[in-house]
């Protein structure tokens, strides 16, 4: 064995461990950046949205609580309150997204793209998950939490927070798993859309 060979044996081994700690980097890389992807889609589609849905929640629960005693109707208007407060301002958000996405339509072709943007890219999946959330699972989680919690110090507040954190939840789970069915159908129509609702990402 020459020399040359001698002295090649250690860099190739070299070579081959840098490049393994190398695949190993990038595969820890790809495995944190569907975490942080999924949270920055989350921020960005929701953010500013559930601010405001919880602000609004919390001065509708302790309206209806100041005002009836009842844990029932104090769910109700939180409940109430934190729809609007989220979907007015979900339905800005929406609104200016399609505006952008149609700006190179004109006429009704932009009006019908702009509706089928907003319906495809929001609208559709929350409305799924509203149903269920708004007439079952987000006034019961409230009422049972802050009932359960009474006996605890500041018991009400608590059970609220929890309860709608648990609502949160189901309501957020309920709506990535009717956004990725509207994904697939779309992906199974695409073909045959019409250009009208041809729009921009």
């Amino acid at each position: 064995m020459s020399a040359l060979q001698v002295t090649a044996v250690p860099s190739i081994a070299a070579g081959a461990g840098s490049g393994s700690a190398l695949l190993a980097g990038d595969a820890a890389a790809g495995a944190a950046e569907p975490r942080a992807g999924w949270w920055r889609a989350w921020r960005a589609r929701f953010g500013l949205a559930e601010v405001c849905g919880t602000l609004a929640a919390i001065s509708g629960f302790a309206a209806g609580y100041l005002a009836t005693r009842s844990l029932l109707a104090a769910a109700g208007l939180a409940t109430l309150c934190e729809a609007i407060g989220f979907y007015g301002c979900v339905g800005l958000k929406t609104a200016a997204a399609a505006r952008r996405a149609t700006a190179h339509l004109a006429g009704f072709r932009r009006l019908a793209a702009g509706a089928w943007h907003a319906v495809t890219e929001q609208l559709a999946s929350c409305a799924a998950a509203e149903v269920l959330d708004g007439f079952l699972v987000r006034p019961g989680c409230l009422t049972g939490a802050a009932w359960l919690a009474q006996p605890l110090p500041g018991g009400i507040w608590l059970g609220f927070a929890v309860g709608k954190a648990a609502a949160d939840v189901a309501f957020y789970g309920t709506e990535a798993a009717a956004r990725r069915g509207v994904v697939r159908s779309l992906a199974a129509r695409r073909p045959g859309l019409p250009d009208k609702f041809m729009v921009r990402s």
